[in-house]
């Protein structure tokens, strides 16, 4: 997966350390398990959105 994460980025000219590219990739793993959470909801349970923003706080720790 990593490499796919890599090879996009390159396509939009976008350079990122191989850390960032595990950082990326651990985001876009998680992210997955949430929307397969989302998916088994029942409709009146959809009305709640989650977005992903990047720094902001982590473990009550400011983030860059």
């Amino acid at each position: 997966m990593r490499e796919s994460i890599k090879m996009v980025l390159q396509e939009k000219g976008i350079k990122v350390s191989e850390w960032e590219l595990v950082l990326l990739e651990h985001q876009w793993k998680a992210l997955q398990q949430l929307k397969k959470g989302i998916e088994t909801l029942k409709l009146n349970d959809a009305d709640i959105g989650i977005t992903h923003h990047p720094g902001g706080v982590y473990r009550g720790k400011a983030v860059k």
